[in-house]
């Protein structure tokens, strides 16, 4: 599969990025630091440094945007994950990490 095989099955185009964001448990006992490469409406490709540690489902915490939103890993390289989006962004909880 090519990298435009990958592109012309994504429901929207992806941008780059380069932010700082957590990902939180769905018990909200583990948090990984992790970057977001690139992002669009509909999922996000992640880097972060053990990608088997994290879970199938999770939330993804942007501190920058102060967002918070539900997350599902539809694949797994290296250090990266893709992911799409289960739920709408919100506003994140007052939080202490």
């Amino acid at each position: 599969m090519t990298a435009g095989d990958i592109e012309n099955k994504r429901k929207a185009p992806r941008a780059r990025v380069l932010k700082g964001a957590k990902i939180v448990s769905l018990n909200n006992w583990t948090l990984i630091d992790c970057v977001i490469r690139d992002m669009s409406e509909t999922g996000a490709r992640l880097i972060c440094k053990d990608p088997v540690a994290v879970a199938n489902e999770f939330r993804l915490l942007i501190p920058n945007d102060n967002t918070i939103c539900s997350a599902r890993v539809v694949w797994r390289r290296e250090d990266q994950i893709g992911i799409t989006f289960t739920s709408e962004k919100t506003r994140a909880p007052a939080r202490k990490f």
